[in-house]
């Protein structure tokens, strides 16, 4: 059974009048972003989320890296236009480092073709700019939120969403063209064998989570890191009941990020029952 109030209001749609306005906001790319099944549809329509947290105002941009919502960045003034207490948003969603990982090629060096092990095809110099503009990102958009605060007794949580370990097979949105992880694996000469292959995006999942998104995790402040490591299968036998291609969950997916990761993180703040 879905909640039937439940709506994500992409950029330009507003509520029918006399609909509930938008509890939370979200601000991401890949699993809140891409087609009608993401995380967020998954969530407002989920049956334990209490009907006043069921719509959430989405924001992002295909391709925008975190640090263009902040500062003199390109994206910037959308998310100070949100931000003015007037909208009193009870939640926060960000979503996003797959922009940041494809803008830095996912760290790995330019040829992979000699490297004897997962870890050796990473350029350590890529993937230190690439966890400092992840964090110095996610660091900017956090004093956004609460610097538009500032002068309200609201300390809204802030929910980072740390994705799981992809199974990067080359099935992409449309199947005539690849999927983007395999494209710039196939550039770099990664070693073809798929259980190399998932193990380079699991030691950066890894990276980005033990890195930059637990050293955000607080629960005293609000800020809490969402990690759903591990929930939907890898292995080959049974990874694409989990995975809609390469980068991207199926509905049933969703389904299990929720109830296993987001739900035990949103219930305290009476999100779900």
């Amino acid at each position: 059974m879905r909640n039937v109030g439940g709506s994500v209001y992409r950029p330009g749609e507003s509520p029918e009048p006399g609909a509930p306005p938008p509890a939370g906001l979200a601000l991401g790319d890949a699993w809140f972003w891409h087609a009608e099944q993401t995380l967020l549809q998954a969530l407002v329509e989920h049956p334990q989320v209490v009907p006043e947290h069921a719509a959430v105002r989405l924001l992002g941009f295909n391709g925008a890296r975190l640090n263009e919502y902040i500062g003199d960045g390109a994206y910037a003034s959308v998310i100070r236009t949100h931000l003015s207490p007037e909208f009193h948003f009870s939640e926060f969603y960000l979503g996003g480092f797959a922009n940041d990982a494809l803008e830095h090629r996912l760290a790995l060096r330019d040829d992979c073709s000699a490297a004897s092990a997962p870890s050796a095809c990473f350029s350590a110099a890529r993937l230190d700019l690439l966890l400092y503009h992840i964090s110095e990102g996610l660091n900017g958009i956090i004093r956004a939120i609460r610097w538009a605060y500032r002068r309200t007794p609201w300390q809204q949580p802030i929910f980072l969403n740390g994705y799981d370990y992809p199974v990067p097979d080359g099935r992409g949105f449309v199947d005539s063209h690849g999927g983007w992880i395999t494209t710039v694996m196939d550039d770099a000469n990664v070693d073809p064998d798929l259980a190399f292959r998932t193990e380079v995006m699991r030691l950066m999942i890894d990276a980005v989570n033990d890195e930059v998104l637990a050293e955000f995790h607080s629960p005293l402040e609000r800020v809490l890191h969402v990690d759903s490591r591990g929930i939907l299968a890898a292995d080959p036998k049974h990874y694409t009941q989990d995975w809609e291609n390469e980068g991207y969950p199926t509905r049933e997916g969703f389904m299990k990020l929720l109830e296993q990761a987001w739900f035990p993180m949103l219930r305290p703040f009476g999100i779900v029952n």
